[in-house]
């Protein structure tokens, strides 16, 4: 059981490592959007981290504004509705979170 040979990679698109500043509400909250940072992202979705106190299933407002030199087109905000489907301590100082979030929608904007 304890063999990792035999796990099954579920993704389905190509995860970049991309550590950038962004931001996190939980939706339809009334509390202001609290910092974080990604460690990784794809087309589907995000490993994030952050103190924000979150549960499996919450559903989030995302925010990150993406450079340049990764679209090919001037900074560019993007806007996610996600849902939280894993969380592990990240073992960083203060007890901050690694959450892995599905987008479910999305908003482009430039700036």
């Amino acid at each position: 059981m304890g063999d990792k040979g035999n796990l099954v990679e579920r993704r389905s698109s190509c995860r970049h490592s991309l550590r950038i500043p962004l931001h996190l509400r939980v939706w339809g909250s009334s509390s202001p959007s609290r910092r974080a940072k990604s460690v990784d992202i794809s087309e589907q979705g995000a490993l994030v981290e952050t103190d924000l106190q979150l549960r499996v299933g919450a559903i989030l407002d995302l925010r990150i504004e993406l450079p340049e030199e990764i679209t090919g087109q001037p900074t560019t905000e993007w806007r996610f509705k996600s849902r939280v489907v894993r969380m592990a301590l990240a073992g960083s100082p203060g007890q901050r979170l690694k959450v892995g979030v599905h987008f479910d929608w999305l908003y482009v904007s430039s700036r």
